[in-house]
């Protein structure tokens, strides 16, 4: 017979909050508090005149995304993703560089990572789906069944090639300050020889590599879902 306490441990649930998940939410709602305020300011702005401020950065910014994805992807792609990659894009530019606020960068979590991708991934497989027909997609999936195996390669190189690269950074970074404390504990109490290593380092592995492994993320996705649709 079980006991009543063993029943009570049975029946716990544990849930345990990411510290990830947490600035992702954090950097999503900075996000949506900057689009709803950036908003008002563009659709305030009288079109005559020359954009300045905050509408100018708007303005440039839509411009660049919009330019790149048409080199990318069809014109006919413009009103049902144009959108989509520019806010993908913009989301994991913030997530990648956020390490260099202090937080722990959302995509060095692999849940995260993935979650994003298997975005891409049923926008993906529903272009294939439209373009061949229920038959003929479901027989190209499962026959023969190494197809399976490459409909489902891009859901995990797209998530694990930008969780690796940016968890990778991360752990150097870490390792780096650990190592120049170490160093500078026996001079000082405090870590004085990270502050001058470390920037250079952050240049590459936040910024730099932030930034590539955002544009290779966006353009791979624009450009698996515009194969399948052609």
């Amino acid at each position: 017979m079980v006991s009543p306490v063993m029943l009570s441990e049975v029946n716990k649930i544990q849930i345990t909050l990411q510290v990830e998940l947490v600035f992702s939410l954090i950097i999503t709602a900075a996000l949506c508090v900057f689009f709803i305020y950036a908003g008002k300011k563009v659709m305030a702005a009288n079109p005559l005149e020359r954009p300045k401020g905050i509408v100018l950065v708007c303005e440039t910014g839509i411009e660049m995304v919009y330019n790149y994805m048409k080199s990318i992807m069809p014109s006919r792609f413009e009103k049902n993703y144009y959108p989509y990659f520019a806010m993908m894009f913009v989301y994991l530019i913030f997530a990648n560089l956020s390490g260099l606020i202090g937080f722990d960068a959302p995509t060095s979590n692999y849940s995260i990572t993935l979650a994003i991708t298997l975005i891409t991934f049923a926008l993906i497989q529903y272009n294939a789906f439209k373009k061949k027909g229920g038959f003929t997609f479901f027989k190209e999936l499962v026959w023969p069944p190494t197809n399976i195996l490459s409909a489902v390669s891009p859901l995990i190189s797209l998530s694990m090639r930008l969780f690796g690269n940016i968890l990778s950074g991360t752990i150097l970074m870490t390792l780096v300050y650990q190592f120049t404390g170490w160093l500078s504990g026996f001079l000082l109490p405090v870590n004085v020889l990270g502050p001058v290593i470390a920037p250079f380092l952050h240049a590459y592995f936040d910024v730099f590599a932030g930034c590539i492994q955002t544009l290779v993320f966006v353009t791979l996705s624009s450009i698996l879902i515009a194969i399948e649709a052609e």
